[in-house]
């Protein structure tokens, strides 16, 4: 099956989800949202499939939420937060052992996909920033939990909250990563020599523990999440989310009212 903006690459045991906008370092779109989705939904019915690689065409792994797309109403916004949420939770408890390949831009959304992911590789082009707060929104797609789990509270409450950019040593200093390279082109050889691993061990017992470790870290993860959306419906109408969407860029002191 062909897709508008990801491609499935390889066969057999291990294969390979591309996001695949290089472009625009593979920013999020709703028909990126939707292709990674279905993809997924193909890979995790085809019980021959024992890994699944993520990685992203060019120079990034993913840039975050696409610009210029156009600005849509507050019940179209909740039902978009809806949509990636229903994406993420598919990539989150896939059967297969999934893995990251982090390199580039990783923004919003491209910083939590991998957080979804069974491990991470990194390689030193990462440049990682987690910007909803400093445009004026919340983190959505029920991420949330994936993130605390990965770098822990006090750590989750810095990359949001302040919206630092962080670089590879930085992020597996938190256990961001499993493992690190020292370049781009080391990545697709990390990313296959560690997804062998996988697949040398017996399947059941590997998919079993993948889904109880999921369990056991998350129990109450998804019961606050549906806030997600809600406060993406406001957060779209708050005069103090607009001040911080045009100022975003700004060096000057940002004036906040009273929303």
């Amino acid at each position: 099956m062909e897709f508008e903006t990801v491609r499935i690459d390889g066969e057999g045991a291990i294969r390979h989800l591309v996001l695949n906008r290089p472009e625009v370092h593979n920013a999020v779109n709703a028909q990126l949202v939707a292709d990674v989705h279905e993809a997924i939904r193909l890979l995790d019915a085809d019980s021959s499939v024992r890994v699944v690689i993520i990685r992203g065409e060019g120079k990034s792994l993913c840039s975050g939420a696409d610009l210029k797309q156009p600005r849509t109403s507050t019940q179209d916004a909740m039902l978009g937060s809806k949509h990636g949420a229903t994406m993420y939770d598919a990539l989150l408890h896939m059967n297969p052992i999934t893995i990251a390949l982090c390199h580039g831009y990783m923004i919003g959304g491209g910083a939590v996909l991998p957080a979804a992911c069974d491990f991470r590789i990194g390689s030193p082009t990462v440049n990682l920033t987690l910007n909803e707060i400093s445009i004026g929104f919340n983190l959505t797609w029920h991420s949330l939990p994936a993130l605390v789990n990965l770098v822990g509270p006090h750590r989750a409450k810095e990359m949001l909250i302040l919206g630092r950019t962080y670089n590879l040593s930085e992020l597996n200093e938190f256990g961001y990563f499993t493992d690190t390279v020292d370049d781009d082109e080391a990545l697709l050889l990390a990313g296959e020599q560690l997804a062998a691993e996988v697949v040398k061990q017996p399947p059941v017992p590997v998919t079993v523990t993948k889904a109880s470790i999921n369990a056991q870290a998350m129990p109450l993860g998804r019961a606050i999440q549906h806030l997600d959306h809600l406060a993406v419906g406001y957060m779209g109408k708050s005069e103090n989310s607009r001040v911080a969407r045009n100022t975003y860029f700004d060096d000057k002191p940002r004036n906040w009212g009273d929303d």
